[in-house]
């Protein structure tokens, strides 16, 4: 009888074993016969496709990473095995999935950790804004905008582990303020409206703010300018899409349970506003993975309701430079914003009050931000979201 359940296990083993090389084997042969996907819609990125194999490629090991990559990219039905490893990690109880927490009331956070941020990249970006100020004669601000973890805490599952944004701020302002940089300090107001209000402040499946939080920052940055923003309600919020699923759902595609999120626009705003951009957007591919001009209406390209990065609906994504003239704000000043995409939804809620918008995102720009700060600007604003801030490497560009 032993010899007997031996030999079955025996057989089990092997039978493994086989399943687990035949997968293997299919995989890598489709890696080679299929033909390559150059974009995913679903995670809004470009693939790595297979390399052109040659002896100088293989013995510098950048074929072997190359292919690693494509392997993972290009593995046939990779969407569904993705969906089906998240569902079966969510039902074994797993609350943190390819680095995304999945909170309570369906909300899901970015895992960003203090270990994954570096002080002394933050204070260096601090420095450069700093020094930019010595060459515009601008009212310059700094306004970084709390990562939703930070903010809805009561949403995170229990034990999560994300950054502790106190000593950053606490640290921004005393940096700013001694060289006559205002810092902007966002976060308790946001805690408020998330607590008080009825209103989401933050997106469920995405990253950014929604169009509530971004009124929440521009009543705040305004009222350091002595300027009275409108009522919310004066600017006809409307919803324009109620299954919206964002960049933190496409880490964990196939959640059980994941509710999508309304997706919220204000509506009464200037009319004849005149947009000038450096090109098209560096960032809001199409379904085919190209970049195109953007069919504006107004500040909206509606047509990236459509898609899958919904949130691009905003001027069509993010550009080096793009430039937002309000005739009917003549002589009310001009506005240099340096950002991310979190200042995107915010810059409606501004439009009023300016005769003159120009955003740059240091991803994409690569003219001299000294000499376009040094053109007349009444106020410059530096807005990011602050584990984006903390980690980025281009704001050296803001004195170069």
């Amino acid at each position: 009888m032993k010899k007997e359940v031996k030999f079955e296990k025996k057989h089990i083993e092997w039978l493994y074993v086989l399943l687990v090389i035949g997968a293997l084997a299919v995989g890598g042969t489709a890696l080679f016969v299929l033909p390559q996907q150059s974009y995913s819609e679903a995670e809004n990125r470009y693939l790595t496709k297979r390399p052109h194999i040659s002896a100088d490629g293989i013995f510098s090991g950048e074929v072997q990473r190359d292919l690693t990559a494509a392997a993972s990219d290009q593995f046939p039905a990779r969407d569904r095995w993705m969906q089906i490893a998240t569902t079966s990690q969510y039902l074994l109880y797993h609350r943190e999935i390819n680095g995304v927490y999945v909170g309570k009331d369906h909300y899901l956070f970015d895992k960003t950790t203090d270990s994954e941020l570096s002080k002394k990249n933050y204070e260096t970006n601090l420095k450069y804004i700093t020094a930019m100020k010595e060459n515009t004669e601008a009212d310059v601000s700094v306004m970084l905008i709390p990562s939703p973890g930070t903010v809805l805490k009561d949403k995170l599952p229990t034990r999560a582990v994300i950054y502790n944004p106190t000593p950053y701020e606490e640290l921004g302002e005393q940096i700013c303020e001694t060289d006559s940089v205002r810092w902007v300090q966002t976060r308790d107001a946001l805690e408020r409206a998330a607590r008080d209000s009825f209103d989401q402040i933050y997106f469920c499946t995405d990253h950014h703010w929604t169009t509530n939080g971004a009124y929440v920052g521009a009543q705040i940055y305004l009222e350091t300018q002595n300027i009275q923003i409108a009522e919310q309600k004066h600017f006809d919020v409307q919803t324009v899409r109620e299954d919206f699923f964002g960049t933190l759902y496409s880490k964990v595609a196939g959640l059980p349970g994941a509710r999508a999120d309304e997706l919220e626009l204000p509506q009464a705003l200037p009319e004849h506003l005149v947009i000038d951009a450096d090109g098209a957007p560096a960032d809001a591919l199409g379904v085919d993975g190209k970049k195109t001009m953007p069919k504006l209406t107004g500040i909206y390209d509606l047509t990236k309701l459509e898609m899958k990065d919904k949130y691009a609906v905003y001027f069509g994504g993010n550009y080096g430079k793009i430039t937002i003239k309000n005739p009917q704000a003549e002589g009310k000043g001009t506005l240099l914003i340096i950002k991310d995409s979190y200042a995107n939804s915010m810059v409606p809620y501004f439009l009023d009050n300016y005769e003159q918008i120009t955003m740059i995102d240091l991803r994409y720009y690569n003219e001299s931000v000294p000499e376009l700060a040094a053109e007349g600007w009444d106020e410059v604003l530096v807005c990011y979201e602050m584990s984006n801030f903390i980690k980025d490497r281009n704001l050296f560009k803001l004195v170069r």
